[in-house]
């Protein structure tokens, strides 16, 4: 009875007789009731689900009538208004139909007429906003856009990848330039056949350490093995990072012993620059291990005339000369200038000076000089000077001077170490260029005393032990 008295209480006001949109306005009078909300708040209530029944039934194609079993989109309905008229939504496929059949007035078909251009605002919103969810999320074949976003960013870093690909490839075309060029360096070094040797067993040895002994001489080249000029110890300490240039005193008494150049054993006592006249180079370094107890590895010859090669190479070199040692000078340069076809009186100096720029063939009798100052002391000190002054000017250098002094050293330098081991030490020679470079004497001002040999020369007496001292102490910092 009660449903009865609720479809009779619809009918008016032609109203349809459908049961669903009586049970709907039922309810929505119901939840009127108990929330206290007015006609006003019900009103907008009731234009939100029908804003979103519009778009719900916007999917259906085919029509549906009350009581089928095919599924149907429910229209939102209100509750009357103020003055207690009512409106009602239906499925979109029913609006036209009812809006023309209702007999309502003006004010009434107005307020349809907005609503309906507002459903169809709400509705191209919600697609809209769909439309813009997929794009931010999900495509249709199922790429999110996180991944397209990646895309983009990956496309950003992509001239930074460029960038190190390109540096990549330019430092591995660098890299092998230079090994090529180093292995045509090395390729002009004469490498003479390791000799025979009979001391190695030296107390001073150490991974750490490689010592190779530079050797000097007034020869034209190494088979003539004259008496030495120049005895060098280049000593380079991989931990310490440290060069450390060891002049020996050629005038040194020691004991000469080793093997000779006959293959021969020999044990005398004569001026350290004899051992490379009784068996070169090999007997020479064992003279320096035996006496002194440091390991001596390798050698490399050079003769005097090669520094006038070398220094040109790169440039000149400046050295501090004084009034007495520019005087000194023109004994040995005439010469070397007979032997280089200079004209007479070529590069002579008038006087010293502080910084004086020089050329190869002065710096050469700048260091051959021995009559000025502390004899062969100061000669010792003075290849050094030059030496350094030439690896420092070198690695100042622009890459043309570098390839000019490269060549000019290698071309004129003996050796018995093998290619394999000169690449070797090439590249330590790259990597030891900001090592500090020392320099000493052996002996030093306090381990040495004039003498004279049986047969009459004039000869330091050298007090080894405090050599040794001193070698270990500043070639290996012990």
């Amino acid at each position: 009875m009660a449903n009865k008295d609720r479809q009779q209480n619809y009918t008016n006001d032609n109203k349809p007789q459908d049961y669903y949109e009586q049970e709907y306005q039922r309810q929505l009078d119901e939840f009127n009731r108990i929330s206290g909300a007015g006609g006003q708040s019900v009103q907008q209530i009731d234009e939100g689900v029908n804003d979103f029944d519009d778009y719900y039934d916007a999917g259906y194609t085919e029509d549906h009538t009350q009581g089928t079993d095919q599924p149907y989109g429910q229209g939102s309905r209100s509750s009357s208004d103020h003055s207690g008229s009512y409106r009602e939504s239906t499925p979109r496929r029913q609006t036209q139909s009812r809006q023309t059949s209702r007999p309502q007035n003006g004010q009434s078909k107005q307020r349809g007429s907005g609503k309906s251009a507002k459903s169809n605002k709400t509705s191209a919103q919600r697609r809209n906003n769909d439309l813009q969810f997929g794009k931010n999320n999900k495509s249709r074949n199922g790429q999110t856009n996180k991944k397209g976003k990646n895309k983009v960013e990956n496309k950003k870093r992509h001239p930074i990848k460029t960038f190190f690909k390109v540096l990549i490839i330019i430092l591995l075309v660098v890299f092998i330039l230079a090994n090529v060029l180093i292995w045509r360096y090395i390729g002009m070094v004469n490498k003479v056949q390791r000799g025979q040797r009979a001391n190695t067993e030296a107390s001073m040895n150490s991974p750490d350490v490689r010592n190779i002994l530079l050797i000097g001489s007034d020869t034209r080249n190494a088979d003539e093995r004259g008496r030495t000029d120049s005895m060098i110890l280049l000593s380079i300490n991989s931990t310490t990072k440290e060069i450390t240039m060891t002049s020996f005193m050629r005038d040194m008494y020691v004991n000469i012993k080793g093997i000779d150049a006959d293959g021969n054993d020999i044990d005398t006592w004569s001026k350290l620059n004899a051992a490379y006249v009784y068996g070169g180079a090999e007997l020479l370094m064992d003279t320096i291990e035996y006496n002194f107890d440091i390991a001596v590895d390798d050698y490399v010859y050079i003769d005097f005339l090669s520094f006038v090669d070398i220094v040109d190479a790169v440039g000149g070199i400046e050295l501090d000369i004084s009034d007495e040692e520019a005087e000194g000078m023109k004994p040995p340069m005439a010469e070397q200038n007979k032997l280089l076809g200079n004209k007479k009186g070529t590069d002579y100096l008038d006087k010293g000076g502080k910084k004086l720029h020089v050329n190869g063939n002065q710096a050469l009798a700048y260091a051959r000089l021995r009559y000025v100052g502390n004899a062969d002391f100061q000669r010792t000190e003075r290849q050094r000077t030059v030496i350094t002054k030439i690896i420092e000017k070198a690695k100042s250098s622009d890459p043309l001077t570098i390839d000019k002094f490269a060549k000019a050293s290698m071309s004129h330098l003996a050796t018995n170490m093998s290619q394999t081991q000169l690449f070797a030490l090439t590249y330590k020679a790259i990597f030891s260029m900001n090592y500090e470079i020392k320099s000493m004497r052996i002996p030093d001002d306090d381990s040495y005393s004039y003498g004279t040999s049986s047969d009459g020369q004039s000869i330091l007496e050298v007090d080894f032990e405090a050599c040794k001292a001193l070698l270990r102490k500043e070639i290996y910092n012990q």
